[in-house]
């Protein structure tokens, strides 16, 4: 001080300072703020290392630091190719994902289309399916003149090359397909909870149906549906599945595999590391745009007063609301796995289904005579339990320290735990190839499951959170003053209630883990294949292997789907 004097704190910010001393001694203090540790180490290291990787220019052992690889990706005109590829197929599957979202969401939320409750199932299904499953399956439906569609289309008079899935356009209809349920689960929710005399105003101001929907309805779903369109746009531009299945072998080239190309041999580590960053750059952007548009606006649509939205008749409506469900679940669900299942009971694929010699011999084959596929499925059943368990472990303390800790870090914490969300996969595993290098991690299974969980950790984090936020401290307090200590009251209270949020989480994590590519597809080894990558490998081989192998792991997830929807429908009724 300037008078020589030592003022000690006062008595309230000492027995505070104290207190907090004493609780993060204590179980309840460390475990949770481990658990954020963890997180922030796995998130923060690839990051790190790509950057420190995209600053270094030359070969190794004489690398030295320089923009070098920032200038020769601006002037690099492949780059610019792709990035505008890029651009489009998000694009184009976001705006075609969200009026699938939009229209299915209110079809099941607010009409009276009969069997409802049915599509509110299969709506779902395309989520817990592999996009790359999908991509594939798509091939042998809309290849250019011997796709089946394109032959019946051909049996019509029409030109059998008229679908062409191998194309931009094709890469966008597999990428809406496949994350329409990303934006149907967004909006669900609210559009089931938006207060009627909203509606009920505009009408009675005048206002018809579709000017209601455009001006008053639309509008209050805003902050899901862009929710949901931030979380499509970044994931489905970031995708590696459906552009290496689809553009890649014509020559059409995306960012992701853009970036797969480079880390090929001759590998261009430091040009790779550079597209990562920008692409890290702009997902960071992107979501703050988000939070800032959202922020400036009022979405109320729940209110205190008790009310049902109004159900809305349809009429002669009806059956294009139903055309539209088919359409969505024939081309989501239906017609690429029948795709499938055919090529895979075909000994030969021609092009046309033959059932009087279909047979069993291609899943004979992968699942008893093919070493490779019977190890890439004993891998992914392995990394997909051990890390979904390890997932809703890590995932259950750190929302107990978001949801219940007393740091002010929390809210800063929320956020940086929630980046890899919108990180595409295979960035992440360009940072964490780059960190394994040279290490006993490189081609392990150990670098695939620790990648898994930093990607996908936030999935549970949040699911897990949704569930602990809605409980009262009431019966933990309780239990506390009954003289319960902490693990007790976790062990007693706490993870009783949310069971079936961790049940939940684990079968999420179970289906993701199980059908990944982009994280896996640069940290696999000989020895350590999953199932998906398994698939990229036999794709050169057979395409009865390659759909053999798609049915077996198409049925895993659909069992993990039951399995889920189960669970879900237990969370719903506590």
């Amino acid at each position: 001080m300037a008078d020589g004097t030592v003022r000690l704190p006062s008595a309230p910010a000492r027995a505070r300072t104290f207190a907090g001393l004493r609780t993060l001694k204590s179980p309840q203090g460390w475990l949770p703020a481990l658990a954020v540790a963890i997180g922030v180490v796995l998130i923060a290291s690839p990051f790190l290392a790509t950057v420190v990787r995209s600053l270094l220019v030359g070969e190794d052992g004489s690398l030295a630091a320089g923009l070098g690889n920032f200038i020769g990706m601006f002037g690099n005109k492949r780059f610019w190719e792709a990035l505008g590829m890029t651009a489009i197929m998000g694009t184009g599957a976001t705006l075609l994902a969200c009026l699938f979202g939009l229209g299915l969401a209110w079809i099941v939320a607010r009409t009276d289309l009969p069997g409802r409750n049915w599509f509110d199932t299969l709506n779902l299904i395309p989520f817990f399916l592999s996009p790359f499953v999908g991509a594939v399956s798509w091939t042998y439906l809309a290849a250019p003149n011997v796709g089946l569609l394109n032959q019946l289309l051909a049996a019509l008079g029409l030109p059998a090359d008229m679908l062409n899935i191998y194309s931009v356009g094709g890469v966008i209809w597999v990428l809406a397909l496949f994350y329409t349920p990303y934006v149907y689960l967004f909006i669900i929710s609210p559009m089931r909870r938006m207060d009627p005399a909203l509606e009920d105003a505009a009408r009675a101001h005048g206002a018809g149906f579709w000017l209601t929907l455009r001006h008053v309805t639309a509008p209050l779903m805003m902050p899901a549906l862009l929710s949901g369109a931030l979380v499509v746009f970044v994931t489905s531009a970031g995708l590696f599945d459906v552009p290496l299945a689809l553009a890649s072998p014509h020559g059409i080239r995306t960012i992701p595999t853009t970036v797969f190309q480079l880390v090929q041999y001759p590998s261009d580590y430091g040009l790779a590391s550079a597209i990562g960053v920008m692409v890290m750059a702009v997902t960071v952007l992107i979501t703050l745009m988000q939070r800032n548009y959202l922020s400036r606006r009022s979405f109320a649509t729940v209110t205190g007063k008790g009310y049902r939205p109004r159900t809305v008749q349809l009429g002669r409506w009806k059956m294009a609301a139903l055309a539209l469900e088919l359409v969505y679940i024939g081309g989501g669900v239906v017609a690429p796995m029948a795709a499938l299942v055919m090529v895979a009971l075909s000994p030969l694929w021609t092009g046309k289904p033959e059932p009087a010699s279909f047979t069993l011999a291609n899943f004979e084959f992968v699942l008893f005579n093919h070493d490779m596929a019977r190890r890439a499925m004993m891998n992914s059943l392995i990394v997909a339990t051990l890390g979904a368990t390890v997932g809703v472990l890590v995932g259950t303390l750190q929302s107990y320290y978001l949801q219940r800790g007393r740091s002010r870090l929390r809210t800063i914490m929320d956020a940086f735990l929630s980046l890899p969300i919108g990180i595409p996969g295979i960035i992440l595993g360009l940072g964490f190839l780059i960190l394994a290098l040279r290490t006993p991690l490189y081609s392990t299974l150990w670098i695939i499951l620790i990648a898994y969980i930093a990607r996908f950790l936030p999935f549970a984090t949040r699911g897990i959170s949704a569930m602990l936020v809605s409980l009262s401290t009431d019966l933990e307090e309780s239990a506390r003053a009954g003289g319960a200590t902490w693990l007790q009251t976790m062990r007693m209270i706490v993870l009783p209630l949310i069971w079936p949020a961790i049940l939940a989480a684990w079968l999420m994590l179970f289906v993701i883990f199980i059908r990944e590519l982009g994280a896996t597809i640069l940290l696999y080894a000989q020895g350590t294949e999953t199932i998906s990558v398994a698939m990229v490998i036999m794709g050169e081989m057979n395409f009865g292997y390659v759909a053999a192998l798609a049915v077996i792991q198409a049925l895993l997830l659909f069992v993990a789907f039951v399995l889920f929807r189960l669970t879900r429908s237990s969370l719903l009724e506590n």
